[in-house]
């Protein structure tokens, strides 16, 4: 008995250690395939950039490739988290408060990240696989799904649900992808929580006077 409880106790400094280094991994690769792309990034200045050797590298990771698609991954990971605010539950008001305010804290915590995908698509998107784009159509159509089913009950005005979705998200991932744009907008050098949480009540007000029924 005492052999079995001692297993867990030697394997969790080595899990430790192995989130540790693949989080440097990633965080130093983002980094670089945001301002450089795939072709542009060698594994040596990942290697490099988080302080760890080649082949650490390619012990957490099998291939440079391996790192790019980890990182496609853990960003529609994020994204999947916001819109699990969107459910046929929820008043239409909160849903979409909720919504707004989870995509655009995502937005201003990870905005290396969101750039990086932005990258990604504007070169094709060639490195999301197939089961991600199947994923990214079928969490849309479950959220369309939903707003239908408001429009329905009569809880917003009939609206293009599709489109209404391209909308939200492009409005809250302007604060990631054009930070800059934002700031010089706001003459000031970067943006602070203050403009994210100004960002919000504004994108939340005026989408809301926009769907809901007049009272």
């Amino acid at each position: 008995m005492a052999g079995a409880k001692s297993a867990p106790s030697r394997k969790a400094p080595e899990e430790r250690i192995r989130a540790r280094n693949e989080a440097k991994i990633l965080k130093a690769a983002v980094e670089l395939f945001s301002r450089k792309g795939f072709d542009g990034t060698r594994t040596a200045e990942i290697a490099e950039a988080c302080g760890l050797p080649k082949a650490n590298i390619y012990y957490y990771f099998s291939t440079k490739e391996a790192i790019y698609t980890t990182l496609i991954e853990r960003l529609l990971q994020g994204w999947d988290k916001a819109l699990e605010h969107i459910t046929a539950e929820r008043d239409p008001r909160e849903a979409l408060s909720a919504y707004v305010a989870a995509k655009l804290d995502y937005s201003r915590r990870h905005v290396v990240e969101s750039r990086f995908f932005a990258n990604e698509m504007l070169r094709g998107g060639g490195f999301l696989s197939r089961a991600q784009k199947r994923h990214m159509q079928e969490i849309t159509r479950e959220r369309v799904r939903v707003v239908e089913g408001w429009v329905r009950d009569g809880k917003i005005v009939p609206i293009d649900p599709n489109h209404f979705f391209i909308m939200l998200w492009a409005t809250t991932q302007f604060y990631a992808d054009f930070a800059e744009v934002a700031a010089v907008t706001l003459e000031k050098a970067r943006l602070s929580l203050t403009d994210y949480e100004a960002a919000q009540k504004t994108i939340v007000k005026v989408i809301l006077s926009g769907c809901l029924p007049a009272s």
